[in-house]
This record gives C-alpha cells, structure tokens and sequence, in this order.
C-alpha cells in the first residue's frame, strides 16, 4: 500500500481551494456534470457488485450513482468539508481525505477506478494516474475525464474572466485544461503503464436558475476562490455578473452553459 500521510504542495493547494462552500458545490455545481458521471461509470463498466473508487470524488454524486447501481463505492478527496457531504450521502462508502499521487489503498484493491475533472490537478497527473494503475485489478478500467479544448466550452469564458483577476506568478495554481489538448489524456494513460481501449465526448449543459445561482455556482469553485482571494468577493462577482449575461436568458432570468467534456477509458 501506498504511504496515505504525505500530501504534495499540488494537493495542499487544492485543499485550499476546494471545499470554501461545499454544500453551493453539492447544490449549485455538482449535479450539472451527471451526464458526465454516467458516462464515465459506464465506460468502467461499473454495475453490480463493481468494487469502484472515485479519485477526486468531491461531495459524492458520482459515488451515489455508482451504489445506485449496486456497485460497492469508494472515494478519496483532499478537501474535508465536500468528503463530509459525501459520507453524509454515503453512510457505508469507504471515503479517504488524501492525495490522488499516493492513494491510501491497496495494489489492485478496485475493479474500476474513476477521476471525474480530477487528474489534471495534481501536481504530477503521471504520477496520480499511475497509482491509479496500482490500485486497479488486472483488467479492470481506469476512466478519466476532462474539459475539452477551452473553445469548445462556453463556461470557458467564465474561467478565463477569473483567470485574469490572478496575479501572474500564481497563474499556475489552478490549471483545468492541463491536459485538454488532444492527445494528451490519452498520453498520461500510457506513461503510466494503461492501455487506452475507449474515448468519447459528453455535453453536460450548466443550467443556474437565476444569476446569483450562477455566481454563487463558480465562486464556490476552486477557479472563483483563487479569484477571490486575489481581489475579493464583490470583484469577482462582478467580472461574473459581466460575462455571465450573455448567457441569461432574459426572459426567465436563466443561465445555461454549454460544456463539452472528454472521458478516456484504459485497462491495466
């Protein structure tokens, strides 16, 4: 097994930023990407009695789909607060607070493994996709999932408008498309020792109610806390009011996004 005490600067840094609002995460953002989860969990193959772990798991929904199913869920997170709405959910999951570089599992201890919009933050995604490959069973599936290309979504406005409000030595903090461009995912499943065997796209649409719905969505993201941070809330919201508005309905006051999501599926 893995050592589950060391946490990389990557992961601290993301602990900082994920979980500030976990329950607006779990209410306002999460959900939006479940065709996304469905996706992913049917290209693992996950069904019943699948012994699955969900690498960045966040507040659970994906974990939730998966026992749906009769799979038996697992999780690891690095942020406390979203890892508490996902064991609230999830009374009998296993569920870890730790580092996706040095998992807290056993070698092949899952039948599939899962990183939902995960791997590309860590500091290494080499190194967190190989200990995925270690975790995973002879033939099992290890599925990873991402933005595609920036234009091909239109909540990238949003983050770029973020983006630009952080100073520029820590622009590389927080970086959602690392390995977006094509090719790249598939890439990082090779080095570390998988063998892609399936990829698709998935359209998740990003439908906020009103706008301060969508505001509180994106702030309480990692991308909106960076921002905050570096020029405070009432600045952020504004960028957000700004760019968002193109995307209102004005008519009923809703915010729909259009986001286009890559998923890769790889066996040991």
């Amino acid at each position: 097994m893995s050592g589950s005490s060391r946490i990389s600067a990557a992961a601290e840094i993301q602990r900082r930023l994920w979980g500030t609002d976990p329950q607006a995460w779990a209410d306002l953002a999460e959900a939006h990407n479940r065709p996304l989860f469905e996706a992913v969990l049917d290209a693992a193959k996950v069904g019943q009695k699948t012994a699955v772990l969900d690498v960045g798991c966040g507040s659970g929904l994906a974990l939730v789909l998966a026992e749906a199913r009769g799979a038996i869920p697992s999780g690891l997170d690095v942020s406390p607060g979203l890892l508490q709405i996902a064991r609230d959910r999830l009374p009998e999951a296993v569920l870890r607070e730790g580092d996706m570089e040095s998992l807290p599992f056993a070698d092949a201890a899952f039948d599939a493994v899962t990183g939902i919009n995960a791997f590309q933050f860590a500091g290494d995604p080499r190194q967190a996709l190989r200990e995925a490959a270690r975790v995973v069973r002879p033939g099992g599936r290890v599925v990873a999932s991402l933005f595609a290309a920036p234009e091909r979504s239109q909540g990238t406005a949003a983050h770029e408008a973020m983006s630009a409000l952080i100073p520029a030595g820590r622009q590389g903090d927080h970086a959602p498309y690392a390995l977006s461009a094509p090719g790249n995912l598939e890439a990082a499943l090779a080095s570390a020792g998988l063998r892609a065997v399936q990829s698709s796209e998935v359209v998740c649409t990003w439908r906020y109610r009103n706008m301060d719905d969508a505001v509180r969505g994106l702030l309480c993201s990692a991308g909106g806390v960076r921002a905050r941070q570096a020029v405070g809330e009432q600045a952020v919201r504004d960028v957000l009011r700004r760019t968002l508005a193109q995307f209102q309905d004005p008519q009923t006051g809703t915010v729909i996004m259009e986001n286009t999501f890559r998923w890769a599926a790889a066996c040991r």
